[in-house]
């Protein structure tokens, strides 16, 4: 696995908030699946190995950093990959930069409608896609379920246990990697996680993730109940960028030099700015921020 790096980060919000902020930079690790993705993938790569014709299957859309990895990773270690695309045929003619990418390195894609892709978890059209593909591994959207929580509770290190941060931020989509990183922290520090799903419940979502990890809804709760959602972080729904974020963005990178994308990391940071205007019981904490990384996907909007 790649090594990460930990900053400490000057940005003039935190200053006057009086926060000691430190941001993770998984956008920067050096990997084929760069962000968070190198540590959800890590265990279903493992898995898809194992395969009799070893092969990954997995699903996004059309500008899906999952997709974006998974294809990278594969074509790395030379392993067969899949990708689902929600996209018609005659979209696909005409690929996003994401996946002309996707298949430069290789994957296969496959496109699938809007409501045959909302049948993606049903048994019955996981089975038709392993009989059509030749039996791969199938990998939930997002690198999300028990594989992908275990994945993500490397990115919790030891020193993180001996010297607890009073916070942890991260941005969630499936709200894996917020259970992962709730299963490495064990307790030791409260974890707040931006939705960036408009009009979804995050909370159940990672408690959910937890269960799929650990089979025990009874410790998958305790461990839930640290962690405080913030469902209002989507700045109008998923995948919407609007000009506010895209100044906030432009004026965080300005001060830190650290970029980020308009989907998961700039929202997770806004909502964190506005945490720290709503109350001052902020003010001395010692805050990590975790980078997921997803930059390819600026170039939907930048």
């Amino acid at each position: 696995m790649p090594d990460f790096t930990t900053e400490r980060v000057t940005w003039s919000a935190a200053e006057e908030a009086g926060v000691e902020l430190w941001v993770r930079r998984l956008d920067a690790v050096d990997s084929p699946a760069p962000g968070n993705k190198a540590w959800k993938l890590m265990y279903h790569v493992e898995r898809a190995l194992l395969q009799p014709q070893p092969a990954l299957l997995t699903f996004g859309g059309a500008w899906s950093s999952h997709l974006h990895a998974t294809a990278a990773l594969g074509a790395s270690i030379g392993l067969r990959t899949i990708g689902v695309v929600r996209a018609t045929e005659a979209e696909l003619a005409h690929p996003t930069p994401t996946l002309q990418d996707c298949i430069d390195w290789g994957m296969e894609l496959f496109p699938v409608s809007r409501s045959e892709y909302k049948e993606k978890d049903a048994p019955f059209f996981k089975a038709w896609l392993r009989d059509r593909f030749g039996n791969p591994y199938i990998v939930p959207e997002g690198g999300s379920g028990a594989l992908g929580v275990m994945g993500c509770k490397h990115l919790i290190e030891h020193a993180d246990l001996e010297r607890p941060w009073d916070a942890v931020v991260v941005a969630a989509g499936t709200g894996a990697t917020a259970a992962g990183l709730l299963l490495g922290l064990k307790g030791t520090a409260n974890l707040y996680v931006a939705n960036a799903l408009k009009g979804f419940d995050m909370g159940p979502a990672i408690e959910h993730q937890l269960n799929l990890a650990l089979n025990d809804s009874t410790w998958s709760k305790e461990l839930a109940d640290r962690c405080t959602v913030w469902n209002d972080a989507h700045l109008g729904g998923f995948g919407q960028i609007p000009e506010p974020l895209q100044s906030f963005i432009g004026s965080w990178e300005g001060e830190t030099g650290i970029p980020l994308d308009g989907v998961y990391t700039g929202k997770a940071l806004h909502r964190l700015e506005e945490a720290w205007r709503e109350g001052s019981d902020w003010s001395g904490r010692r805050v990590l921020f975790i980078h997921t990384g997803g930059l390819q996907g600026n170039r939907s909007w930048r």
